[in-house]
């Protein structure tokens, strides 16, 4: 196995290398030659690899060196049937610290890490290699990283459930170098979310993604742009804008950018003064009916009286004889009546045209030893069903005669 190594240790540098990839004998490595991004970002540095023995189960390690020999990040993979965070285990790290991750998928032929919270320290030179149980292959150019000073904090855009945002990308456009692509990732959990690929016309494709994403900026003018539609609260997520420049030459430089997008539930308009005018004015008509039903309700409950003259509640006597009141017409007042018997109360000319009698029996008498007696007349100049007109000694036309017996 070592003497297989050697051999294509020999073979790699012995072949052109065309910028960022290499290839011999069925293997091959490609990674970026530059990679710039601010400080406090992250960066993906990127690292894929092929081997001629495709009909072998490999497994193997991931080793990512800063200079040539200072490992920093290094991980094994055990073979397929694992989950995606099981792809690379027991991962060491520079300085048993938790800067560095693993978002390849080794089953792809990807070994790519990701740098988080960068500094200005983290600028220099990395090179991938991978040692696997069928050979092991690495790239003798490296990739150069450059943290430069940053120009803010970290972008933050803010979207609503169900609309659209925009996710800002401005970089530094290169010189004497083709834009050819603008790939947007999610950086937890790593995905690839959509390419844009430019055309020879100018214009730019969807290479995937679907329908939700535009590139609404012009990448030839440091503005890689791109438009979320139809949000959701899944889209919840830090992302990052990956603009790669080519060269004749292949040489591949990255651009790399972060902003965090939050996405917030719709929230229902606010309704307008005339709505909470409408609601209070039927909330004190509401009010009103319900105390108008609870004083029908009481009336009802107490029997009712006449809202012309009034109630008048009198004790029975213990004597059952009545005696009349000097000055009165004595022809319309009623006897006493047995407790068995019905009883008229009260009689009443309400309009005019006769007499009205209301009559309530013994039995409907909550205090059957309780009597009122009334005899009222009203407009005295017309003669009353089966009365006689008093006789008045002045010459007014209406009087108004009662003949009331109360017993206390």
């Amino acid at each position: 196995m070592r003497s297989l190594y050697i051999w294509l240790s020999a073979v790699l540098l012995s072949v052109s290398v065309r910028g960022y990839k290499v290839s011999a004998n069925g293997w091959t490595m490609s990674t970026a030659d530059d990679v710039s991004v601010e400080e406090g970002g992250s960066a993906v540095l990127p690292c894929t690899f092929t081997h001629p023995h495709t009909d072998q189960t490999v497994t193997g390690s991931v080793i990512w060196y800063k200079g040539r020999n200072n490992v920093i990040f290094k991980c094994t993979y055990s073979g397929p049937g694992h989950s995606q965070s099981e792809l690379c285990e027991n991962v060491i790290q520079q300085d048993g610290g938790n800067r560095f991750r693993f978002v390849g998928n080794f089953s792809n032929k990807d070994v790519s890490i990701m740098m988080e919270r960068l500094i200005r320290a983290d600028s220099g030179y990395y090179r991938c290699r991978v040692e696997l149980t069928v050979g092991n292959v690495q790239t003798p150019k490296l990739t150069s990283l450059r943290v430069e000073a940053a120009s803010g904090n970290v972008s933050v855009v803010t979207g609503t459930e169900g609309a659209s945002v925009t996710l800002p990308c401005m970089f530094t456009p290169r010189e004497r170098r083709t834009l050819s692509t603008v790939t947007w990732m999610k950086k937890e959990p790593y995905q690839h979310i959509v390419t844009f690929r430019n055309q020879s016309n100018g214009s730019w494709t969807t290479a995937n993604g679907g329908n939700r994403y535009e590139l609404i900026g012009n990448p030839k003018e440091g503005n890689a742009s791109t438009r979320i539609n139809q949000l959701s609260v899944n889209d919840n997520h830090t992302y990052l804008c990956l603009v790669e420049y080519t060269s004749l030459d292949n040489y591949q430089h990255l651009i790399q950018t972060e902003t965090q997008l939050q996405v917030v539930h719709e929230k229902p308009p606010a309704p307008s003064t005339n709505i909470y005018l409408l609601v209070i004015l039927l909330l004190i008509l509401l009010f009103i009916l319900f105390i108008l039903i609870i004083i029908f309700i009481i009336f009802r409950k107490k029997g009712g009286c006449s809202w012309l003259i009034g109630c008048i509640r009198c004790t029975k006597r213990k004597d059952p004889d009545s005696s009349g009141i000097a000055g009165t017409d004595q022809t319309h007042q009623q006897p006493a009546p047995a407790q068995d018997d019905s009883c008229t109360y009260a009689e009443i000319d309400t309009n005019r045209t006769g007499w009205k009698r209301f009559t309530i029996s013994a039995s409907e008498d909550p205090q059957p030893d309780s009597y009122i007696y009334a005899n009222i007349v009203i407009d005295s100049s017309r003669k009353a069903q089966g009365s006689k007109k008093p006789t008045v000694a002045d010459s007014e036309e209406n009087v108004i005669y009662a003949s009331v017996v109360t017993t206390r």
